[in-house]
């Protein structure tokens, strides 16, 4: 799941023909300076009173029009200039496409360094959690990797704002051919490079089953190319509609609300927390099976297509698998299911299925497959490593024993 997007959302589009979309941008404006012309030629012919109500008419909507196309240029701005070092406020990422992210966080190091490290996954990838929320300048895995790994390695992120692997690894890919430089900036000229993929159990599965299309594809994913403001729009029309459905929920009694919680203790202190994230409860074990096939697959094509890349899939625990409640609990659903309760028993016999078969099935001698589910589980029994104000998330110390895990289990490729 993304920093600011439901888990189901994933971005529509492709990168396939640059030139195509520069073409639909300068028909445009095209079509809009003949439009002009014609409606010139027919306001000759009205009467005085329709050509004046016509002509206000008109120039009300050329205003607007030229007001959108202007602050699209903004936003076009802020696109390539959104550095955290840069003090771009953090408030306003949510209104940047995903893919505009990645130049924020500040932990790259100096260009003449040899090692390249792309950071690739969901939300935990891209650091969203307490830290975030606090304005925290190190914040995420990629800045405490930066700590470990500063003397050698530039670090990069590649998180997509969605939970599917495939999906970011085709953005990367694109990145890489250099389709995406008006978003991610140049790509790094590079023959070897390494990759962490960062697998979340929580609905990573989920994502690829509800959604396997790739992005910016289409013909308004292509529009999308030029036109940030898309989806600067459509995110403030959710945000609006968000906040007003929570408004009109916190106006019914308690007794009244569907108010899921769970009661989750680590030692001496206690939680209430909402649904938890966990292994995949709505999939069979046949959609498991199907799904982790299809991250294989893509894996295989992107190997392929890089040969030197050194690949490295870091298992990301649920917090249902991690604090293992010892009573039924709640659990988010992504796709429709019966019940909306389950137990740690059901959920470990998934959890221990989705590790050995991405173990399994991602045996590969260009990839390393690292599991700090263990570590995680020992250091949860006496203190919680999520957050109070972002649960689903990790919290400093959650991030930080998920970047020792990182710098301990994968092995980087150092160019000559």
């Amino acid at each position: 799941m993304g920093l600011y997007e439901s888990p189901q959302e994933v971005l529509v589009g492709t990168f396939d023909n640059y030139y195509f979309v520069n073409g639909i941008t300068y028909f445009f404006y095209a079509g809009v300076c003949s439009c002009a012309i014609y409606l010139f030629y027919f306001l000759i012919l009205m009467s005085n009173r329709i050509r004046e109500v016509a002509l206000n008419s008109i120039l009300v909507v050329l205003s607007a029009f030229l007001g959108l196309l202007i602050i699209n240029q903004f936003f076009s701005y802020f696109s390539k200039n959104n550095n955290q070092k840069q003090d771009f406020p953090r408030k306003l990422l949510q209104y940047q496409e995903p893919v505009a992210r990645w130049s924020y966080p500040d932990f790259k190091n100096s260009e003449t360094n040899t090692n390249t490290l792309f950071i690739v996954g969901d939300s935990y990838a891209e650091g969203a959690g307490d830290l975030f929320l606090k304005e925290s300048y190190k914040y995420s895995i990629g800045h405490f990797l930066d700590n470990a790994w500063r003397k050698n390695t530039n670090i990069y992120l590649a998180a997509n704002g969605g939970s599917n692997i495939p999906v970011q690894l085709y953005l990367l890919e694109n990145h890489l051919n250099g389709n995406l430089n008006d978003l991610t900036g140049m790509p790094l000229k590079s023959n070897s490079f390494n990759v962490i993929l960062y697998f979340y159990e929580g609905n990573d599965l989920e994502n690829t089953l509800l959604n396997k299309n790739f992005p910016f594809r289409s013909f308004w994913g292509k529009l999308r190319l030029k036109f940030p403001i898309l989806y600067a729009t459509r995110t403030a029309i959710n945000l609006a509609r968000k906040n007003i459905l929570s408004w009109f929920k916190r106006q019914i009694p308690l007794t009244k609300q569907n108010n899921f919680r769970n009661n989750i203790c680590v030692e001496y202190e206690c939680r209430s927390m909402p649904p938890l994230q966990s292994a995949s409860p709505g999939l069979s074990e046949k959609q498991i099976f199907n799904e982790i096939n299809y991250l294989e697959d893509s894996v295989k094509k992107f190997s392929l297509k890089y040969p030197n890349a050194n690949m490295c899939l870091v298992y990301i625990p649920s917090p249902a698998t991690i604090y293992s409640p010892r009573e039924d609990f709640y659990y988010q659903k992504y796709i429709s299911n019966k019940s909306l309760k389950t137990d740690s028993k059901s959920n470990t016999t998934k959890s221990l299925l989705i590790r050995r078969l991405l173990r399994d099935n991602l045996n590969f001698e260009f990839l390393t497959f690292v599991d700090p589910t263990q570590t995680l589980q020992k250091y949860a029994r006496s203190e919680f490593i999520h957050g109070k104000l972002d649960s689903k998330h990790f919290n400093t110390y959650g991030y930080k024993l998920m970047a020792n895990a990182t710098s301990q289990g994968c092995q980087l490729n150092v160019e000559n």
